[in-house]
Parts: structure tokens; sequence; C-alpha cells
């Protein structure tokens, strides 16, 4: 039997950070500021929506809730540092960049990383398996450049962040691919 669209929730984390990097790169194009606003405010909503979204997929239960900790706090921190923007507070921005915005933001990225290779060899499966590798592989070979170019006591290009948008692409495909279930898969996999 096959099952509807396996998580609109991840469908829509994904379009909402999509859509997001889409109007900030306009914003900065025609009004030449706010384009970090736009891109925080899309990553926390995205992130926001994430954290509900990982119940969608089979993988066992403490997996999704560790993800799901990781990205709602992320998605916090995103919402922060876009309020800190907006409001130019220097205590707060201080607290959102400069307290939360490193190393903690950091690590729950690289949480909701391994909760995207969890995913992908615990739940994917055809041609989005295909593109999560590749995406996953692209992201850790920029992740191990960064952290040498650091170690070395440089700064890696922002541009590389433009590698993580075709995790979002992979997210959205896992998320409108339909599954076979049946309710003994079902059963079993939750646990």
């Amino acid at each position: 039997m096959t099952g509807p669209m396996r998580s609109p929730r991840a469908v829509s984390a994904a379009l909402i950070l999509l859509l997001g990097v889409a109007l900030a790169l306009i914003t900065g194009i025609v009004f030449g500021d706010g384009a970090a606003n736009v891109i925080h405010l899309a990553l926390a909503a995205s992130f926001l929506v994430l954290a509900f979204a990982v119940f969608d997929f089979r993988l066992q239960t403490w997996i999704n809730l560790a993800a799901s900790v990781a990205t709602g706090t992320l998605g916090a921190i995103f919402l922060l540092q876009g309020a800190s923007d907006l409001a130019h507070s220097a205590r707060l921005q201080h607290l959102a960049y400069e307290v939360l915005g490193q190393r903690l933001e950091k690590v729950l990225g690289d949480a909701f990383l391994l909760w995207c290779v969890a995913m992908l060899f615990w739940d994917s499966t055809g041609r989005t398996r295909i593109l999560g590798v590749v995406v996953l592989a692209t992201i850790a070979f920029v992740e191990i450049y960064s952290s040498v170019t650091a170690y070395v006591g440089g700064e890696a290009p922002g541009v590389l962040k433009l590698f993580y948008l075709p995790l979002f692409i992979w997210l959205l495909l896992e998320g409108i691919s339909l599954r076979s279930q049946t309710p003994d898969t079902e059963s079993s996999l939750r646990r």
C-alpha cells in the first residue's frame, strides 16, 4: 500500500528556507540592506518547523527527539539573531551572535547534520538516497575545509554556505516522496 506525502512539514521547512534565500537575494539587490535579517528569519522559521518534521521520518524515537531539540534550539537562536538585527541592540546582538551564535550554533548544526545522515541510511531510498549521499558528502568536505582553514588561522569564504542549500532540496524531495507502508513496518520502526 502506498501512503500519502511522507512529510508535509519537511516540505514546508525546505520551501521556507529556499524561498527565504531567494527573498534575501532580492532584498539585498533592491534595498542594498536587510538580506541578513531575511536569512535569519527564514532559517528560524525553517528550523522551527523542522523540529516537528523530524518525527515524520522512520528513525528511532530517541534520534528524532534529539534532532527535534537541536533543530528547535537552532531555530530559536536564528530567531534571536534576526530579532537582534531588527532591534539594533548591542546586548541582544552580543547574546545572539557571540554567546549563542558561535560554538552552540555549530554544535546544534552538527547534530542536525547527524540526523540527516541517520535519515539517509535508515529511511531514504532510491534516487533521493543517491542525492542525499552526494549532498552530505559535499557538506562533509566543506566542513573539513572550514575546520582546516580555521585551524591554520584563516577563515573559510562565506560563499561556501551555499553548499548547504542542496541539503534542503534533498529534504524537500524526501518529504514529498511517497512511501510504501505496512502496519508491521511502522510499529517496528517506532520502537
